[in-house]
């Protein structure tokens, strides 16, 4: 609070509804998914939301090009004219859909441009992006996103910055040195579905635990557990299986227990 703002990432390997717990937090009011949050890759660059009166209610994307630049990600921040700008309607629940879903652009390039602009390139798809049968790389349009946005929480200060999946954090330097360990608290999303896999293992121990000042702040977030309202378990069996789960994590994470919240974003935004 001595601070003029506090940012907190939001970090996850993709489809652990990571999107849909910020469209339950910030844009519930709009009945409706804000952000894209359709199963697979829908936040494909890393993207802040924050409110700066001083701006107008718009997104910001910085073209994945220009990466060929030495500048670094501050600088490119003060100049205006590299990022593709759109206005936003908060009256209009289609627009804002339409403006944010630019968040998820993506175009195909060679093997080899792919490469010059960062992105490890793997066949396999395990330690890198992997080619499709044309040969060609599916990549993010977007190096970065800003949304302005004016919203009671981060008119107070409240910065969000919403990363994207494994291969994409690992392919921006300066997300994985700069603004993951600067930032003031990271809240690690996991499915209650799937677990601690090991893709998650590696977003926790290589961009959540590495480099950061401290180890406090770290927060993790059991998502999804409407999987087990089946109808078919009571009461009882349901927080029985929720207690195992949020142990296990919280033995396999090194964090204490208070730390893991299990929830459901989309029942939490319905």
């Amino acid at each position: 609070v001595k601070e003029d703002r506090i940012m907190v990432a939001f970090v996850a390997e993709f489809s652990r509804g990571k999107s849909e717990l910020i469209n339950a937090l910030f844009f519930s009011g709009y009945g409706d998914s804000v952000l894209p949050s359709s199963a697979g890759r829908t936040t494909m660059c890393p993207t802040e939301l924050q409110w700066a009166p001083s701006m107008p209610e718009e997104i910001r994307l910085l073209p994945i090009r220009t990466r060929e630049s030495r500048a670094s990600l501050a600088e490119l921040k003060q100049r205006r004219e590299l990022w593709t700008a759109e206005i936003l309607d908060n009256r209009s629940v289609e627009q804002l859909q339409s403006a944010l879903a630019r968040v998820g652009e993506t175009e195909r390039v060679s093997v080899e441009e792919s490469r010059k602009l960062g992105f490890a390139v793997d066949p396999t798809g395990q330690n890198g992006l992997k080619p499709g049968a044309d040969g060609m790389v599916e990549i993010p349009r977007w190096r970065h996103a800003l949304i302005n946005f004016k919203h009671p929480l981060l008119e107070q200060g409240l910065v969000i910055l919403d990363t994207p999946g494994l291969n994409a954090i690992g392919a921006e330097p300066e997300l994985t040195f700069s603004l993951l360990p600067n930032a003031d608290a990271v809240l690690f999303i996991l499915a209650a579905d799937t677990g601690v896999t090991q893709s998650d293992l590696a977003v926790w121990r290589n961009y959540v635990q590495a480099g950061r000042k401290s180890q406090s702040g770290r927060l993790v977030v059991l998502n999804k557990i409407d999987g087990l309202w089946d109808g078919l378990r009571d009461d009882a069996s349901i927080e029985a299986e929720l207690g195992k789960q949020v142990r296990e994590v919280a033995q396999m994470l090194e964090v204490p227990e208070s730390n893991v919240f299990p929830l459901s974003a989309q029942k939490g935004l319905v």
